[in-house]
């Protein structure tokens, strides 16, 4: 979507996390593996053009059950706790930097290039992905599912449509104007 502000890092106070805390998406509340299989479930039913995973925890469980996605976005953290390295054998690897609290342009890049490759990739990020996750939508292709966690709740699953890539935009766009001390 031209519209929205990839020019520049867009950096999120505490206020701007807080509306992204809440589910994007349809959530899949619970603790693995019931919550995973209804997850998995929903992901086959529905055949999304294209899954993304944004969260190691969520990338491990939708593989241990057999789901495999087309981009995964991983830091090696689990809830700020190292992971261990996350491992696609035939993947496309791309590393990117992503601060805390940020969406950078950097990573926003290496999402594109993901995306575009045509292949299963991986992006590897050096600090945290989470926000990651409103990139991912909007470059998405329509019809495609972007999972993440829920720490301590469980999963989201987006459903990429034209109407949640304006959401999300307007997100961004009110992000980096209060940033910028404007409205837009």
């Amino acid at each position: 979507m031209a519209s929205c502000p990839f020019d520049e890092d867009i950096v999120f106070g505490e206020e701007d996390k807080e509306k992204v805390r809440r589910p994007l998406g349809r959530l899949f509340e619970g603790r693995p593996p019931e919550t995973t299989e209804k997850l998995a479930k929903h992901i086959m039913e529905i055949g999304p053009r294209m899954l993304i995973v944004v969260g190691d925890f969520s990338a491990k469980e939708l593989r241990n059950v057999g789901i495999r996605a087309d981009l995964y976005v991983v830091d090696g953290m689990v809830e700020r706790h190292a992971s261990g390295n996350f491992v696609e054998a035939d993947a496309l690897r791309i590393a990117t930097e992503n601060p805390a609290g940020t969406v950078s342009r950097k990573a926003v890049v290496a999402l594109k290039q993901a995306i575009s490759s045509g292949k299963r990739a991986v992006v590897y990020v050096k600090g945290e992905e989470d926000l990651l996750t409103l990139p991912a939508i909007l470059l998405a292709p329509l019809n495609s599912i972007v999972v993440y966690g829920q720490p301590g709740v469980g999963a989201v699953s987006v459903e990429v449509t034209e109407e949640k890539k304006r959401e999300v935009c307007g997100i961004l766009v009110s992000v980096r104007a209060k940033r910028k001390g404007r409205t837009e």
